[in-house]
């Protein structure tokens, strides 16, 4: 009676540790695809298969990080941090932004040679039209530039709080009063995602 208690007992771990991994398995590969609107529909359905440190688990590995797509957008720019995060749409946008302004810019600098083009930057001299448009192209880079910092930070933002959706992780803070030494009372926070 005891083996076939222990056969069956084994038998039903074995079964629920497979169709754990089959579920893991499957909210990885739907997210590796993207995390398009039918995927996330998938990803729902299978999610309650899941335990808490599966969740935890994919949470970590498949999140967004937001460090060296800042970097690489602030300081190589076209779009590459863009596309390293996967926000390609962006990283199109950025790429063909900068192409432009390097191309105004350099074109600039080809019709009039590098003194005229910093003196007619500064104020110098230069023909109006073309110090126009050299400014203009200087001025859209910068501008460009600055978005493609801030990009990477509310593209993880959105992304990240999806994902979380997406596999039902849930943020909670709780506040619990210490003591120290019996003397006085202490707050500290306990923060799970």
């Amino acid at each position: 009676m005891k083996k076939k208690l222990l056969i069956i007992s084994l038998f039903v771990i074995i079964c629920a540790t497979f169709a754990f991994a089959d579920a893991y398995k499957d909210v990885n590969k739907y997210i590796t695809q993207g995390l398009s609107d039918q995927n996330v529909i998938k990803i729902k359905e299978l999610a309650p298969e899941l335990t808490q440190q599966q969740k935890e688990s994919i949470y970590r590995w498949k999140k967004v990080d937001t460090v060296f797509p800042f970097l690489e957008n602030t300081f190589l720019g076209f779009g590459s941090g863009s596309f390293s995060q996967g926000d390609t749409t962006h990283g199109i946008i950025f790429l063909a932004g900068d192409t432009l302004c390097l191309g105004i810019v350099g074109y600039n600098i080809l019709k009039n040679g590098w003194e005229n083009f910093i003196n007619g930057i500064s104020g110098k001299g230069g023909t109006s039209d073309d110090m126009t448009l050299a400014k203009v192209g200087l001025i859209a880079a910068l501008g460009l530039r600055v978005y493609q910092a801030i990009r990477p930070f509310t593209y993880a933002k959105k992304y990240n709080a999806k994902l979380k959706d997406a596999i039902g992780l849930e943020t909670k803070v709780a506040l619990v009063p210490t003591s120290k030494d019996g003397v006085g009372m202490e707050v500290s926070a306990k923060i799970s995602y």
